[in-house]
């Protein structure tokens, strides 16, 4: 319900704002970005761009994996709470899009962009037990197979923009390390798989060729799966589905300056981050011996992205 009230509390104040505004929205791209020269149609006008850029990503999980105890046998690897934090993995980034605007007043936007993928190292605290053995170390893992794309749809009237996000983060883990001393006789490897959805509302501020953008969503769902595979070759997938949605918040600035009649040239910003946490259902599945089950679980996923690059529009 606070939620709820937040937002109200927020069109409230913005909505009027939109409608009797005087300044024209030129374009409302991606992620709020500014106008880039286009067709004409009347009060039509359509302004497809693209961006290129690098960016950093950090993200933090803590997932229970207390189900693993369910399945003990001798001399497996036995693992508790997993902490999971990925510090200040480097990106390149691109994105393309199209605006469409009708008048002064009303716009269409739609966009979707990924990263390039590379190798990258994350590290987790986590209580493993192997046999009679017993630890809480902090081990490294080595990231590959990295896939993470966006795609973003809206609407905007005047400053007031609102729309859908959907995102998808993806990467293989596996050489699970103290430092650079590898685990005894272990092999564990594995995917994880994230995946966000939120509508959103926002504004988008023009001035003198640039254009600030901040959206916000208190209704962002998301779901992580881990499927973990052992150096016994057996396989274990867990799936998290919060239960209660997060907070998504997404800030940008892009100035533009014009090369022809045709075509624009930018730089632009962009930080975005999300949380999800509390209580959340694990779906337990594992391979030898089989078994399957659902528990409650306290969870938590945050994530940032911080970028920045150069944005290029061109005149069809």
């Amino acid at each position: 319900m606070r939620r709820f009230w937040i937002v109200v509390v927020l069109f409230g104040w913005l909505i009027p704002t939109g409608v009797f505004a005087q300044t024209p929205i030129e374009s409302l791209g991606a992620t709020g970005l500014p106008g880039l020269p286009g067709i004409s149609l009347g009060q039509v006008k359509l302004k497809p761009f693209a961006q290129v850029g690098f960016q950093r990503v950090g993200s933090n999980m803590t997932l229970p994996i207390v189900a693993e105890r369910l399945v003990p046998f001798i001399g497996a690897l036995q693992i508790d709470n997993l902490d999971i934090t990925l510090k200040d993995a480097n990106f390149w980034s691109g994105t393309a899009g199209v605006n469409v605007t009708a008048g002064q007043l009303f716009s269409l936007f739609a966009a979707g962009g990924g990263i390039l993928p590379r190798n990258f190292s994350i590290s987790g605290e986590m209580p493993v037990s192997l046999g009679p053995l017993a630890a809480v170390p902090v081990l490294e893992f080595t990231s590959t197979k990295a896939e993470s794309w966006f795609v973003q749809v809206g609407i905007g009237l005047g400053p007031i923009i609102g729309g859908m996000y959907w995102d998808h983060f993806i990467f293989e883990i596996s050489d699970p390390r103290i430092g650079s001393v590898p685990l005894a006789n272990q092999t564990l490897r594995g995917d994880t798989i994230t995946k966000s959805a939120c509508p959103f509302i926002g504004i988008a501020i023009p001035a003198s060729g640039a254009m600030a953008t901040v959206i916000y969503s208190p209704w962002a769902w998301s779901n992580t799966v881990l499927a973990l595979r052992s150096s016994q070759n057996r396989q274990t997938e867990l799936k998290y589905s919060w239960n209660k949605p997060g907070d998504f918040l997404s800030a940008t600035l892009q100035y533009d300056t014009a090369l022809i009649t045709s075509s624009s040239f930018g730089f632009w910003v962009n930080y975005t981050w999300m949380r999800v946490q509390g209580d959340a259902e694990l779906d337990f599945e594992n391979s030898a011996p089989a078994l399957s089950r659902s528990k409650d679980v306290t969870a938590t996923m945050t994530r940032y992205v911080l970028g920045g690059g150069v944005s290029l529009g061109i005149q069809f």
